[in-house]
């Protein structure tokens, strides 16, 4: 079973998904896809044929006069973020078996929040770059996308955020955003990371600490520029809508990703 190009109703991009079904070893090889769509259904977004992943939250101002904004459940299924305006968002979590749950909460109030004051503060609606990690509908992942200036610079951070991986042993996967665009407007240059643990599964202490090595090579860089529409007259919100379509359709990329890792019984397979 394979899935056709992703078109999302903007028709301003498109993001080719490999075939699900390869031939490995001389012998055809079908992936469970019931059971993965069986497992992600909570986060998806159904527009005609095509299937993508649901936004991930976009910005969360965490209350920060209190000791605790971000907590687990007791079954560490559920995680609940408070915010400043006093209210709550509770979505999937899924944390590998051993992750110490004050560990996780600490790191995350840090990397899903902008950060006043810095370089990459809080970024236009018409960036596709974010200054901050998401966390994904599965409570699995955490996200982060880059708007670069050029293929150069794209390359040298790329090479630059896996240099760090490296160091670590523990590696991301990266999208290359907008490569069947066409060279249509300035998403050709962008990118998304996802940190995610392969085995044991699930969202790791290791995984927030390699977002933050990659916060600290991005820190002087600017990767939240503004998209410029290539569409005569395109006003922001258009262009807002691309930009969501466009991060949606990465994030999916990169789970596809994941599940050829996982399907390949081998983190080094993992490496982006």
């Amino acid at each position: 079973m394979s899935f056709s190009t992703i078109t999302p109703m903007s028709g301003c991009y498109r993001v080719l998904l490999r075939s699900l079904d390869t031939s490995r070893s001389g012998r055809n090889h079908v992936h469970p896809l019931s059971t993965w769509t069986s497992s992600i259904r909570p986060g998806l977004i159904f527009r005609g044929h095509s299937m993508v992943l649901g936004q991930p939250l976009r910005h969360l101002s965490l209350a920060a006069t209190m000791e605790n904004p971000i907590t687990i459940s007791n079954d560490r299924q559920k995680i609940t973020f408070r915010l400043k305006d006093g209210s709550e968002i509770t979505q999937q979590f899924h944390p590998t078996p051993k992750a110490k749950t004050d560990k996780l909460t600490a790191a995350l109030a840090s990397l899903l929040s902008d950060k006043a004051g810095t370089r990459n503060a809080t970024a236009p609606s018409t960036s596709f770059g974010t200054s901050h990690w998401v966390l994904d509908p599965l409570g699995d992942a955490i996200h982060r996308h880059l708007a670069l200036t050029s293929p150069e610079e794209r390359d040298r951070v790329e090479k630059a955020i896996m240099e760090e991986a490296d160091k670590m042993n523990h590696h991301p996967h990266i999208a290359r955003v907008g490569e069947g665009d066409n060279g249509q407007g300035q998403l050709n240059n962008c990118l998304t990371v996802t940190c995610t643990t392969h085995s044991p599964r699930g969202l790791s202490v290791r995984d927030t600490r390699l977002a933050a090595k990659i916060n600290e090579v991005l820190s002087e860089i600017d990767v939240t520029r503004p998209v410029v529409g290539s569409v005569p007259g395109q006003g922001s919100n258009e262009i807002s809508e691309r930009v969501k379509l466009s991060r949606k359709a990465s994030i999916f990329e990169n789970r596809q990703k994941i599940l050829e890792a996982l399907d390949n019984c081998g983190c080094e397979n993992a490496k982006s």
